[in-house]
């Protein structure tokens, strides 16, 4: 809502008129009952309008995201600002009286508004200033600025991802949580925040819960734009914007964790490694460090290690989905199906409508030989989330599995459709044609596998089958050539060459073939009728 400031200044004048040396309790505000004796410097309503202070360099640094700001313009808003609630104290110099006022005036006359969004619309000041909403940094940076030109003792300070700022005169100290508007929350609100507690350690060595210096709190803005960036895909950008952050202010785990998902995007490897092992020793109960350390593990394929750090992220945060989920996946990949299933379950209990939980647990039930949950799992997927096709692949592996070959065929199809590239699709429609006796469009799937993927020996190896089938018996051969060339330890391979040298009277090749077999698998089943075909040959 737009209000003139001639309007807020009467509406002030008449709050103070009306409650005088009261105590302000609505809105979430905290109650105080100080003697106004309290000592203030006399000459805290001094504004200097001419300084550029922080609020002129937090709209230089937003000049790089918006362009064409008339700083003028907003620096004579604060000043406004600054002039009511200077009208609305009078000379009534408590701190909480001040706070109470500058508390109401904020977000219930202008009616600023506290946003969890990371957009740069809720960070930057003029945004801020233009649609009266803020995250914790662009309401904590306004706050700031409104203390810096009143010449208050107020401060920002810094918890792992979250910002408020701080009343701090030496003898009086109170936190002022922006996200609540302006309500005081003692130190320990912010310790023991699962996923995003601190560590003693890091309180002792000053790294969170200090008054930050100007610097400090601009690497705050800068972190912020950093992580808009990293969402809008823009790595390089964010990278630039959270190594400005950290030439400030090297002190937070936050910062470096981001690095280090950054210099993974970018490929940087051991950057990334370096930067998550300093973000532990920075903060070692900031659960969002493990979590990415141990992605990055499972993507180094080091599984084992990858499954204690999301163990740690856990008893961290025990509410962490995500961490649940990647532990899931990385239980499937070492065989602990069991396990796999419980970590699933898990994040499904947090997030019923998590479909990539479905569908992971949907594997882990057909590999269990639990078909009919895995089908339901893949089903409910697929209900959450139509659009993921890769679902489509998993649920028709399981329909051929179980020798439903039309439904297979329905569901790869509609895989195929979105993903007309994947040689391995193509494979399993092949297949489930076969199943189906539709050969001629098997061996055409075949055929489109092997132009995409021609040196797998399996595939030429099925695709002779088929032309055996198909009856095609010197094309058969030609593909069982070729599979044994690329894989000469197949004995399936030999036993169906040399059964198709037979068929085509090449005895002495079939003859050779079937030695091979025997060779390579002399416990077949069928052992004694090849050695029968080998007495039948021989004569």
């Amino acid at each position: 809502m737009e209000h003139s400031f001639k309007k807020v200044l009467l509406r002030c004048f008449f709050l103070c008129v009306i409650y005088g040396g009261f105590s302000f309790t609505d809105k979430g505000n905290v109650a105080f009952h100080v003697s106004a004796e309290d000592h203030i410097p006399d000459h805290v309503w001094e504004i200097e309008p001419e300084k550029k202070g922080i609020a002129g360099t937090i709209l230089d640094i937003a000049t790089e995201s918006c362009q064409g700001i008339d700083k003028t313009h907003y620096l004579k808003q604060l000043e406004e600002i600054c002039e009511i609630i200077k009208t609305s104290v009078g000379k009534n110099k408590a701190p909480e009286y001040i706070i109470s006022t500058i508390n109401t005036i904020l977000f219930d006359t202008f009616g600023f508004q506290y946003v969890q969004a990371g957009d740069i619309e809720h960070i930057f000041l003029n945004k801020v200033l233009d649609n009266k909403m803020g995250n914790c940094v662009g309401l904590s940076l306004l706050y700031l600025c409104i203390a810096e030109n009143l010449q208050l003792p107020v401060y920002g300070v810094s918890v792992p991802e979250h910002m408020f700022v701080r009343y701090d005169n030496g003898s009086y100290k109170i936190n002022i949580e922006t996200g609540y508007n302006g309500l005081s929350m003692p130190d320990s609100y912010y310790i023991n925040v699962p996923g995003k507690a601190i560590s003693e350690k890091s309180i002792k060595n000053g790294y969170y819960l200090k008054n930050l210096t100007v610097d400090e709190v601009l690497a705050s803005v800068y972190l912020n734009r950093s992580l808009i960036q990293k969402q809008k895909g823009k790595f390089k950008d964010a990278l630039h914007d959270v190594n400005k952050a950290m030439a400030l202010r090297d002190t937070d785990a936050v910062a470096f964790c981001d690095r280090g998902v950054l210099h993974e995007k970018l490929g940087n490897n051991e950057q990334a490694i370096a930067d998550y092992n300093r973000a532990v020793d920075l903060n070692p109960d900031y659960a969002p460090t493990y979590y990415n350390r141990g992605s990055y593990y499972a993507k180094m394929e080091n599984i084992d290690t990858a499954i204690m750090d999301y163990n740690k992220a856990i008893s961290l945060d025990p509410g962490s989905k995500l961490a649940y989920y990647n532990r899931g996946i990385a239980f499937y990949l070492i065989g602990q199906i069991e396990s796999t299933i419980h970590d699933l379950s898990m994040v499904i209990t947090f997030d019923p409508a998590y479909a990539p939980a479905y569908a992971a647990r949907g594997l882990a039930y057909a590999e269990s030989n639990e078909p009919e949950k895995a089908l339901k799992d893949f089903n409910k997927a697929l209900e959450l989330d139509s659009g993921n096709v890769d679902i489509y692949m998993k649920r028709s592996i399981l329909h051929a599995d179980a020798m439903r070959y039309e439904e297979a065929i329905q569901d790869i199809t509609t895989f195929i459709e979105s993903v007309p590239e994947n040689a391995f699709a193509y494979y399993i429609r092949a297949k489930a044609y076969r199943g189906s006796g539709r050969f001629r469009e098997s061996l055409e799937d075949f055929n489109k596998m092997i132009a995409l993927k021609p040196t797998l020996a399996g595939v030429y190896y099925e695709r002779a089958l088929v032309k055996k089938i198909l009856g095609m018996p010197s094309e058969a051969i030609s593909d069982f050539n070729t599979s044994i060339e690329l894989f000469p330890y197949n004995p399936l391979a030999y036993l169906h060459r040399a059964n198709t040298h037979r068929d085509l009277a090449c005895k002495e090749k079939a003859l050779k073939d079937y030695v091979t077999y025997l060779k390579l698998n002399p416990e077949a089943p069928d052992a004694d009728e090849v050695r029968e075909n080998i007495k039948n040959l021989k004569k």
